[in-house]
C-alpha cells in the first residue's frame, strides 16, 4: 500500500531525460546561463518546491510557442505527451523546416530554437519570481483553484471566495503519474486532476486507502466541505474501511435516512 502510494505521486517527467541534455548541449551566457545550470543534476520530478522543473516547463512552453510558430493561435500545441514525441522526433533532425520560425527571414536550426526559448524562459520566470533561479518554484506557476461547478463563476466575489479555494500549488504536470494536467498554449495553472486517488489492499480489504480532492460535503459551511484536499494536495490518504466492526469502531458520525 505504502509503495503505491508513493508511485502515485510520481512526478517524473518523461520527455526530460530527452530533452534536457538537448538544452544543456547549447551555449549561452549571462542571466539566462545561469538558469540553464538549474537543469544540469535535475532529477526530472516535477515538486511543487522544485527550481529545474519551473525553468523547464517555462523553457518547453516557450519551445513550443517557437517551434509551431505557422499554427492558428486557436490550435497552439499543449504540450501533451502528443507533443512530447513531435519534438522528440524533430530533436533528431535540427534542420527540419518546422524549427524555421515564419517571422524572420533567416532560416533557424534547432541550435537557435532551443536557445532562444531558454532565453525567453529565463526572462519570463525572472520578471515573475525573480533574479535568483534557484529560488524559482514550480508550484508558483503551477496552481490549482477548485472551483464551485455552481457558483464558481458567478462573479460575485464574496460568493466565489466562499465556494471556491485557491489557488494553491501542486507538483506532478501533464502525461505524468501525478496527472495535474495544464495547457501549455495557455499558461500554467492546472486544468484537469485524479480527482479521487484508491489503493485497495486485497489481502487486508481494511488496509486500503484513499482521497478525493475536496471533501465529502457539499455545503460551503460544513467541515467537510474540502477539509480533504490538503491531504490529496500533499500526496496523503485516508483509511478506507471495508468491514462493520471497523466502520462502526472509527466511526465518529451517523447519518441515519427516513423515508
Amino acid at each position: 500500500v505504502a509503495d503505491m502510494q508513493r508511485m502515485q505521486m510520481d512526478n517524473r517527467n518523461p520527455l526530460a531525460p530527452t530533452l534536457v541534455p538537448a538544452l544543456l548541449a547549447v551555449p549561452l551566457d549571462g542571466f539566462a546561463a545561469r538558469a540553464q545550470d538549474l537543469l544540469r543534476d535535475w532529477d526530472h520530478q516535477q515538486a511543487e518546491n522544485s527550481a529545474p522543473a519551473a525553468y523547464f516547463n517555462a523553457v518547453w512552453r516557450h519551445l513550443l510557442r517557437r517551434t509551431f510558430d505557422e499554427l492558428p493561435e486557436a490550435h497552439r500545441p499543449d504540450g501533451g505527451d502528443r507533443w512530447f514525441e513531435v519534438v522528440r522526433g524533430l530533436l533528431a533532425d535540427p534542420d527540419s523546416p518546422w524549427w524555421d520560425s515564419a517571422d524572420t527571414p533567416e532560416v533557424e536550426t534547432a541550435r537557435e530554437v532551443l536557445a532562444a526559448a531558454l532565453v525567453d524562459a529565463a526572462d519570463e520566470l525572472r520578471a515573475s519570481q525573480g533574479d535568483n533561479p534557484a529560488r524559482w518554484r514550480w508550484g508558483r506557476m503551477h496552481t490549482l483553484t477548485l472551483e464551485n461547478q455552481s457558483f464558481g463563476r458567478s462573479g460575485i466575489g464574496p460568493i466565489e471566495w466562499l465556494f471556491n479555494h485557491g489557488p494553491a500549488p501542486v507538483s506532478g504536470g501533464s502525461a505524468i503519474v501525478n496527472a495535474t494536467g495544464w495547457n501549455a498554449g495557455v499558461g500554467y495553472r492546472v486544468t484537469a486532476v485524479p480527482s479521487m486517488r484508491m489503493i485497495v489492499d486485497m489481502a487486508d480489504l481494511d488496509a486500503s486507502r484513499w482521497i478525493q480532492l475536496t471533501g465529502n460535503s457539499g455545503h460551503a459551511f460544513h467541515p467537510h466541505y474540502r477539509d480533504q484536499f490538503e491531504l490529496w494536495r500533499t500526496g496523503q490518504a485516508l483509511p478506507m474501511r471495508w468491514q462493520r466492526e471497523s466502520i462502526e469502531k472509527a466511526a465518529t458520525d451517523t447519518l441515519t435516512l427516513r423515508p
